[in-house]
């Protein structure tokens, strides 16, 4: 996990625990619903930033392949994932899961 994905998940984590810690102290419920507006969309913009970064990780991995499909003819699979070649490219609506290297697909 790089930094600023784990200060996010940190400060979401720990705005929730304080929020529940002055739950258990019985402090009004205006002050704890403060600090769980303030977590729950930390979470679940961790959340989000992590997904990103994990597709982006396999995208830049994918790209440094090379490409030895005899129907399009590109020599880096860089230039596949970039034109979203139909014989060589995996993909799962519009995110790409992988690039195929099998020259008998």
């Amino acid at each position: 996990m790089d930094p600023t994905t784990r200060w996010i998940s940190i400060l979401g984590i720990a705005a929730l625990c304080f929020g529940l810690a002055l739950f258990v102290l019985r402090v009004p419920v205006r002050t704890i619903l403060i600090f769980f507006a303030i977590g729950v969309p930390l979470i679940v913009l961790w959340l989000y930033a992590d997904e990103k970064s994990k597709q982006q990780k396999r995208v830049n991995k994918i790209s440094k392949q090379g490409c030895i499909c005899s129907i399009c003819k590109h020599e880096q699979a860089k230039v596949c994932v970039d034109q979203k070649c139909a014989c060589c490219i995996m993909m799962k609506g519009s995110d790409i899961m992988g690039h195929s290297i099998n020259p008998l697909q």
